[in-house]
């Protein structure tokens, strides 16, 4: 079996500019030369009428729908020409379509509790909370979240910018891991976490990441550069803070994005 491919370096150049871009985008052109839609899917769960529908929508506009390592649903090989009817059509049937850009992304979780039989803690209550308060507050790179029932870790907890993982007293927080072509494991910052405590502890250490990065900087890159201690330190100095204010932010750079012409109004397809 031959898997190999020729790459397709114009297309990659083209991307990577996109990538650089501020502000809110769609997945863009993929190497078929047609267009992929993100359907978001908080806790990964989906309900009998919205699996009929995506399946309509697939069948309608794409070739496949391709289950992503983030937990969104993935809908590729729709024409340009259809990109915003078949955006629409999402839309119409109750779930949203994410734009891809330098901010809060989707929670990530795992059964947890409810489902699992190792779960030490329930994820999807905690997760949809973390998700509707802090989802699209804008980052100086991607942030990713993920929440996981118990140290098995089944959603990657350590390889995302802020990962947790139930215990039998609570929580252990962890900060800085990342994919990519250099995978960091992430580091723990806090133990026995009480759940009502895991949003300051998010709050807290988005807040230190947007003060501290240097521009283009994913957070492993920022806590290397000046340290884990000093960053523990800055987070634990802004735990007390409300966080109306980025809970505000999420909101209005939600609302943006649901403008935004690349996921927004239906019209001409942008050239990316």
């Amino acid at each position: 079996m031959d898997t190999s491919a020729r790459p397709d370096n114009e297309l990659r150049r083209a991307t990577m500019e996109r990538k650089k871009t501020p502000g809110h985008r769609c997945l863009g052109r993929q190497r078929d030369g047609k267009y992929a839609l993100s359907v978001g899917v908080p806790t990964a769960c989906l309900s009998p009428s919205q699996l009929r529908s995506l399946a309509d929508i697939v069948e309608r506009y794409g070739s496949v729908g391709h289950l992503s390592t983030a937990q969104s649903l993935i809908i590729v090989g729709i024409d340009g020409e259809h990109y915003y009817e078949a955006r629409q059509a999402v839309m119409d049937a109750g779930l949203d379509v994410r734009s891809i850009g330098r901010d809060v992304r989707q929670v990530k979780c795992c059964p947890g509790a409810d489902f699992s039989p190792f779960g030490l803690q329930r994820t999807f209550p905690l997760a949809t909370l973390l998700e509707k308060t802090f989802r699209g507050v804008p980052t100086p790179m991607k942030f990713k979240i993920s929440v996981s029932g118990c140290p098995n870790c089944c959603a990657n907890t350590k390889l995302n910018d802020f990962g947790i993982h139930g215990t039998v007293d609570g929580w252990k927080v962890f900060v800085g891991g990342k994919m990519g072509n250099t995978p960091v494991i992430g580091r723990e910052i806090a133990s026995s976490v009480p759940t009502d405590d895991v949003p300051r502890y998010l709050a807290a250490v988005i807040r230190t990441y947007r003060d501290r990065a240097e521009p283009d900087e994913r957070l492993a890159a920022t806590i290397e550069r000046i340290g884990l201690d000093a960053f523990r330190e800055a987070v634990e100095g802004c735990l007390d803070l409300p966080y109306d204010d980025l809970a505000a932010m999420a909101r209005e750079a939600r609302e943006e994005a649901a403008r935004c012409q690349c996921i927004g109004p239906l019209g001409v397809l942008p050239t990316f």
